[in-house]
């Protein structure tokens, strides 16, 4: 990934960063070969979604290529135009369930899987590295807190803050998991597992807000974002402004209502200029989060004093801007999303942890798709191909079995995820929701089912 870069706002965390970007190592678990038939689908999948977790790159792409699906089956059908519309509409539905389900799937797989890039930091290294920016199940992430605890250990991350949209429930479940497993205050031996875990939460209103060592809920329902810095304070936290770039006020309304840092560095965003220099003239807490919901490659982290080994602790040294940030500077853009970059980055990500499983998955591929080429050819004699279109007429019933299945489980789809929105919007909690291997498991099997009906529709040739 090249070479570490940092930044920090007082003497003793420029010494951390500086520290940390000459010391600090990545080390890469490649994919097993055996993962080699999965990997193409990792690839497709991974290069798609590369907005994530910027919805709306996400929301444009999908949408383009399931109308894209749609419109090639409409030209392509032999039926009456209501027919054809109905089934591309259809069709292009499948593309979009397909799509997402494969997202949601793919993340969750890398997320759990110990493959992908960990930081390796000396034993005897002056500090440790942080990640205070993380979603779980309780929110809008993928893992739930105790998998997210040992994703981090993974990692290498000696410190993790569990923040949730809007609710303390995840970092509360973490703080529970470690505590009971003996993972916290630990002694530095090769089979300890160190981990100090604070609890808080994203305060989503108009500005985000990361608060840390907080008790009880902030809702942006109950409080506007000067009350919620106050109330925040009031339980002894410590307030950050999250991705301070995307919120609705400037950053010096932020720092006049009380907040103690800033988001230098969000996955692979960075801050502009001028919060940089606003940061190193007040010297304010500079984070560099992960915003973490799913992933295998972490970007960037925040680099804590060795001694910052409980919340108080943590929360000490970021009120004293005793920290610094380390990313790769050839990985980020300043002050806004960058998707050609971010495509680049996914792509040079995946090359590091299964460039040979791929190839072969790709070389096995193409062996069965031509083996089944091939044995079709055979099955056809010496009749000519002649089209390949989607015939209708030859097959009403496997094209309504098809529209009737694909309409059901679109519509279950669509309600799921409408509810999910809801709930979101209405700042529940997401616990309720399935878990994810199950919701994973039951997309699997629908897929399949719509596109073995689909198959039995393609009429390869006509006499």
């Amino acid at each position: 990934m090249g070479e570490l870069a940092w930044f920090a706002t007082t003497p003793e965390g420029e010494q951390l960063g500086k520290l940390a970007a000459q010391l600090v190592q990545v080390e890469w678990h490649r994919v097993p070969i055996w993962f080699a038939p999965i990997e193409p689908f990792r690839w497709l999948i991974t290069l798609i979604s590369a907005g994530y977790p910027h919805a709306k790159w996400l929301a444009v792409t999908y949408s383009l290529l399931s109308l894209l699906a749609g419109f090639v089956t409409f030209l392509l059908l032999r039926a009456r135009r209501w027919q054809r519309l109905a089934i591309a509409t259809v069709a292009s539905l499948n593309v979009m369930l397909t799509l997402s389900g494969g997202f949601v799937a793919v993340n969750w797989f890398e997320s759990v899987m110990p493959f992908g890039m960990r930081w390796v930091v000396p034993e005897d290294a002056p500090f440790v590295l942080a990640n205070l920016h993380t979603h779980t199940t309780q929110s809008n992430g993928f893992l739930t807190p105790e998998q997210a605890v040992l994703w981090h250990l993974r990692r290498g991350y000696k410190v993790v803050a569990i923040t949730d949209s809007n609710t303390v429930k995840g970092g509360e479940i973490a703080k529970k998991f470690v505590e009971s497993a003996n993972l916290h205050s630990a002694p530095r031996t090769p089979h300890s597992f160190p981990l100090t875990v604070l609890v808080g939460e994203e305060f989503r209103g108009k500005t985000h807000l990361v608060m840390l060592n907080i008790r009880r809920d902030i809702s942006p329902r109950d409080f506007d974002v000067p009350a919620a810095i106050k109330e925040a304070k009031r339980q002894g936290g410590v307030v950050i402004a999250a991705h301070p770039w995307s919120g609705r006020h400037s950053i010096h309304e932020l720092l006049e209502w009380g907040v103690d840092g800033f988001e230098i560095v969000n996955g692979t965003v960075l801050g502009d200029e001028e919060l940089r220099a606003l940061c190193h003239k007040h010297g304010l807490a500079v984070l560099g989060s992960l915003d973490f919901r799913s992933g295998y490659a972490p970007e960037t982290a925040t680099v804590l004093p060795v001694w910052a080994n409980t919340p108080e602790k943590v929360a000490e040294a970021l009120r004293k801007g005793i920290c610094a940030v380390i990313y790769f500077p050839d990985q980020v853009s300043e002050g806004k999303f960058d998707p050609l970059r971010s495509w680049l980055d996914e792509l040079g990500d995946l090359w590091q942890t299964g460039s040979i499983a791929n190839l072969i998955g790709v070389a096995f591929w193409a062996f069965v798709a031509s083996w089944l080429w091939k044995r079709r050819r055979k099955n056809e004699g010496n009749q000519k191909l002649v089209s390949c279109e989607l015939s209708v007429e030859r097959s009403v019933g496997g094209a309504r079995k098809f529209v009737s299945i694909c309409a059901i489980i679109v519509v279950l789809f669509t309600a799921s995820a409408s509810l999910g929105v809801w709930a979101m919007a209405r700042d529940l909690k997401q616990g309720w929701f399935p878990p994810i291997p199950l919701v994973v498991s039951v997309w699997a099997i629908a897929c399949f089912v719509n596109w073995l009906l689909w198959w039995r529709l393609v009429a390869a040739k006509r006499s």
